[in-house]
């Protein structure tokens, strides 16, 4: 789902979020993994954050147009995110002992820490 590159005013926190959090669970399928429960409920969370985020940014800025570019910038952050838990999965078996093909909870938050402060997924 893209949207438009068109100044568009409005566009709810929700439809950005699915669209962040699609991104990010298609990019896990092409390395052959899946958000375990803990994990998709960090990823739609921080998904979520930078939906608000780029609202608020768009708002403030009264440019809506530059909303597909930060869409875009952070569907970077989030593929950086992606591949940054599925790193620690493979490698610290202490946060990963599960089976194979799931990324855990627990790889987020080490994962989230390399990425931050990066705007939107970092807000505080």
């Amino acid at each position: 789902m893209t949207l438009s590159l068109q100044a568009v005013e409005s566009v709810p926190d929700s439809a950005i979020q699915v669209r962040l959090f699609s991104f990010a669970s298609r990019h896990a399928e092409r390395f052959g993994y899946h958000f375990g429960p803990g994990a998709e409920g960090d990823v739609r969370q921080a998904a979520g954050t930078a939906a608000s985020a780029i609202n608020e940014r768009v708002k403030q800025e009264n440019m809506p147009e530059k909303r597909e570019l930060y869409l875009r910038q952070t569907e970077g952050a989030f593929e950086f995110l992606v591949e940054r838990m599925i790193f620690e999965a493979l490698t610290n078996k202490q946060l990963h002992p599960g089976p194979p093909g799931i990324i855990g909870e627990q790889t987020f938050e080490r994962a989230r820490a390399l990425l931050c402060p990066c705007w939107p997924i970092c807000t505080a």
